[in-house]
């Protein structure tokens, strides 16, 4: 190993020891903090490392096309929330979102490429999952304070869409970053992240669905930028470009197809089942999978209806016509009594199809785990 190497790798492993110190004292959640470090190590490493990258490639068509990869990322939330629904952004547009979170995100962003375009002189297998790690872990600081341990959604939100995106998308960048340089990728994260700070509305869009976005996306992008801003486009068939994208379509669409399922938004949805008020025809921890489009509903129906914040899962014993309006009576199989209210037509979500059993028991100890130490 060179010196120059070696300088680089010991300094990799300060930076990335230091940040997991940040990191495990809670530091890295303070944006401010997170925007100060990064600015200091940017500084330090553009006089430390004077080298830079050279490029041979058209830097202007690299930037017009992560702009339009940005801008799609987000036509493609804001579309989905036509469906979905929006929510008002909890941090309004003003003075004082400018000083506390997009100026120290922005800083964040553009120090973080900096810091990873000087490491990454050294292009060896050991310093890039370094530089994976360091970058990552600054990106994953934007999102910290959002997400958490309070509980399972936060969570998954904290070990999603904070940590295992933000590595996915620290893998792009990394390669990304010594062909094409670091402007085109911060201009993209700019795009990407501080729309939650200046768009007063957001999309009500189910977490899987947004870690699934944020982890497939760099994979798009990466096909792009290797197809077609390598030039080796013309090597390639026709047959097999459409057997690529015929590949590529059918995995997408299984995939959010499984997304949509989850999020029950859609027509069809799936349930853990968390009450044992079913045992014998649905036991505690199977899955359930409801059909929205029934539309006429019998006596043994299993039926899920809303009641206040809670999705119910009971058969139908009775059924009413009172004055043109239909009221299902209901009781759990394993329930003495039956329920005490009647459940509307716009009460109910769907009709259940059938179960799957114990696919839901970890999603039900994790959630267990979160309610204890609540």
């Amino acid at each position: 190993m060179s010196k120059d190497k070696a300088k680089i790798y010991l300094l990799e492993l300060v930076i990335a020891v230091l940040l997991i110190i940040c990191t495990l004292s809670g530091l890295i959640k303070s944006k401010i903090f997170v925007a100060c470090l990064t600015l200091l190590l940017a500084v330090g490493l553009s006089f430390y490392l004077k080298r830079e990258h050279i490029l041979k490639v058209n830097k202007n068509n690299i930037l017009v096309t992560m702009i339009i990869f940005g801008v799609l990322y987000l036509a493609l939330f804001y579309t989905l929330g036509l469906y979905t629904g929006y929510y008002q952004q909890y941090n309004r547009f003003g003075i004082k979102t400018i000083i506390d979170y997009i100026i120290p995100v922005s800083i964040i962003i553009i120090c973080t490429e900096q810091i990873r375009s000087k490491l990454l002189l050294d292009e060896s297998l050991k310093s890039k999952i370094l530089v994976v790690i360091i970058c990552g872990i600054l990106d994953s600081s934007i999102y910290l304070n959002v997400y958490g341990f309070k509980n399972l959604d936060s969570f998954l939100g904290l070990i999603g869409f904070a940590g295992i995106c933000s590595i996915v998308n620290s893998i792009l960048y990394t390669y990304m970053s010594p062909k094409y340089g670091k402007k085109p990728i911060i201009v993209y994260k700019l795009i990407t992240t501080l729309y939650l700070y200046i768009i007063p509305i957001t999309p009500n869009v189910y977490m899987y669905f947004r870690v699934f976005v944020r982890m497939l996306y760099p994979l798009l992008i990466y096909s792009y930028l290797e197809r077609y801003m390598n030039m080796d486009k013309d090597t390639i068939s026709r047959k097999a470009r459409r057997t690529e994208a015929i590949n590529y379509g059918v995995g997408i669409t299984i995939i959010l197809l499984f997304i949509a399922l989850i999020s029950c938004k859609f027509t069809y949805g799936v349930l853990v089942i968390g009450s044992k008020s079913m045992t014998g025809s649905i036991d505690k921890g199977d899955v359930i999978f409801y059909s929205g489009k029934e539309k006429t509903l019998q006596k043994g129906d299993v039926i899920v209806f809303q009641k206040d914040d809670l999705r119910i899962v009971h058969r139908i014993i009775d059924i009413k016509n009172i004055n043109g309006e239909f009221r299902y009576y209901t009781k759990g199989d394993a329930n003495v009594n039956p329920d005490e209210l009647f459940v509307k037509d716009n009460m109910v979500i769907g009709k259940v199809l059938f179960r799957i059993r114990y696919l839901g028991k970890p999603t039900l100890w994790l959630r267990s785990f979160f309610d204890k130490e609540g």
